[in-house]
């Protein structure tokens, strides 16, 4: 299987809290030729700070760039009904694969997790459905067992796992039924995770490294030793800088693609001797 690098793109604000939209076509464009395909408004564009009409024209304008085949589109909500209202507009818009973050902020227990998935899947025939566990964002860990089930719901095509549930990836891996693909939200396992049977990486910090990143993945896929092993070392070392929060991520991508990269949520501050670190990187990954 080739590796995949599906790049989580950052969504640019202005000062006053405005979509930069300029810039977000200029950064669609710069990581197209290099990345598999986009996945758009999941948590790195900032989601639960934008109105459903925002969404949907960050589906519209990065079906412009890569063509709707290389767009996944996240269309999760707190509720089934916001879910699948998204999902019938982004269908409308050719959309056929989309991502959906487990429930949140409220508890749910495992039979409350499999109904939401199985309204969603059965709300929106002919959609490849992507789960999207992230237990710190959502307060709710999808354990194995409940896993199993959803991955059987008709429509299901794979996972992206996040934070801690990237790191039990083995054991989801084994639930996955013939032709479903499996993704890491952690940047920096790529080789780990096509060694586990996985499909790739679903990678914030790819949106500025794509270069590198593409890199890497054409020396897994020919499966230089040396030249992986380098290029992970690279890769390990942006995403220990430029991962640890959306705003260095922004810091970084500013470097390649002018705009306003402010952010809409309020996230702690980066300090200068940190943006010089980041822009030194992007600068030298141009």
């Amino acid at each position: 299987m080739t590796a995949q690098i599906i790049s989580a793109l950052p969504l640019p604000f202005t000062d006053d809290g405005a979509v930069d939209w300029s810039a977000y076509e200029a950064l669609l464009a710069r990581v197209e030729p290099h990345v598999h395909g986009v996945l758009v408004a999941g948590t790195t564009g900032e989601f639960p700070a934008l109105d459903d009409d925002e969404r949907l024209e960050t589906f519209r304008r990065a079906i412009v760039a890569f063509g709707a085949d290389r767009v996944i589109a996240h269309i999760g909500h707190a509720s089934p009904q916001q879910v699948i209202r998204l999902g019938h507009t982004a269908q409308r818009l050719g959309i056929s694969r989309m991502a959906t973050l487990n429930p949140y902020y409220l508890p749910a227990d495992d039979d409350a997790v499999y109904g939401f998935y199985q309204a969603v899947t059965a709300a929106l025939p002919g959609v490849d459905h992507y789960v999207y566990l992230f237990p710190e964002r959502t307060g709710i860990t999808v354990g194995v067992a409940v896993f199993e089930r959803i991955m059987q719901l008709p429509g299901v095509r794979g996972v992206k796992l996040s934070g801690a549930a990237s790191e039990e990836l083995e054991a989801y891996a084994k639930c996955l039924v013939p032709g479903q693909e499996l993704y890491s939200g952690n940047d920096a396992t790529l080789p780990f995770v096509m060694a586990s049977g996985g499909s790739g990486v679903v990678s914030g910090v790819s949106a500025a490294f794509p270069a590198t990143f593409a890199a890497l993945a054409r020396a897994v896929d020919a499966s230089g030793a040396e030249e992986t092993k380098a290029l992970q070392d690279t890769v390990e070392n942006l995403v220990s800088l430029a991962g640890p929060s959306i705003i260095r991520l922004k810091a970084a991508v500013a470097v390649n693609v002018p705009g306003s990269w402010r952010s809409r949520m309020p996230m702690a501050a980066i300090d200068g001797a940190l943006a010089t670190e980041l822009s030194a990187a992007a600068a030298s990954h141009a």
